[in-house]
């Protein structure tokens, strides 16, 4: 007769398993015990030193104005009419227009979409916002003329109107990247 023994084998594993968990466990919980932070007493007798007073630097004044920004040139606000972007003539000059406002908000168009943005002008110093636009298709010559007006804008630190009477927008090598005529006021 053939006996069949069955191993305890799957028994050992499982106690041997639960002894593992129970000690991890034991483990964890004395480490947790050992993160908790106990109230400590304060410190009555901490000293902090401090150097003789002779030795210490004197204290800078705040200054008492700040300089003004100078006042906007004038001449820059209004409505215009982009003649050149980037160094290349605009060929679709009708709807190629900027308008400077009053208010700190520059629109305008670069033949297809409309372009605004938010911008403040020191002086000749220019500084204008990101240029949001919409986002119309209108065949490939006039979107590679709103590409260029919209990296001369994006690139514009400087704006000027010289006694020729052209708005020329410049970057920071004094590079004009957009010329522009005053349109009469609608």
């Amino acid at each position: 007769m053939l006996s069949l023994r069955l191993s305890p084998l799957p028994v050992r594993r499982r106690a041997a398993t639960r002894a593992a968990l129970g000690s991890t466990l034991v483990a964890s919980l004395w480490l947790a015990g050992c993160a908790v932070q106990q109230p400590q007493p304060p410190n009555t007798a901490a000293a902090v030193y401090a150097p003789p007073v002779s030795a210490q630097a004197p204290m800078p004044t705040p200054p008492t104005a700040t300089p003004q920004a100078g006042a906007p040139d004038p001449q820059v606000l209004g409505l215009w009419k982009i003649e050149q972007a980037r160094a290349a003539p605009v060929i679709h000059k009708l709807n190629a227009r900027l308008n400077f406002g009053t208010d700190g908000r520059f629109t305008g168009s670069g033949g297809c979409n409309s372009l605004a943005s938010n911008y403040t002008l020191a002086g000749n110093q220019l500084r204008l916002g990101p240029v949001v636009a919409t986002r119309k298709h209108c065949g490939e010559v006039l979107m590679e003329q709103e590409d260029r007006v919209i990296t001369a804008l994006e690139r514009a630190v400087g704006a000027q109107v010289p006694p020729h009477g052209l708005l020329e927008l410049s970057d920071t090598n004094g590079t004009v990247l957009l010329r522009a005529t005053r349109m009469p006021a609608p």
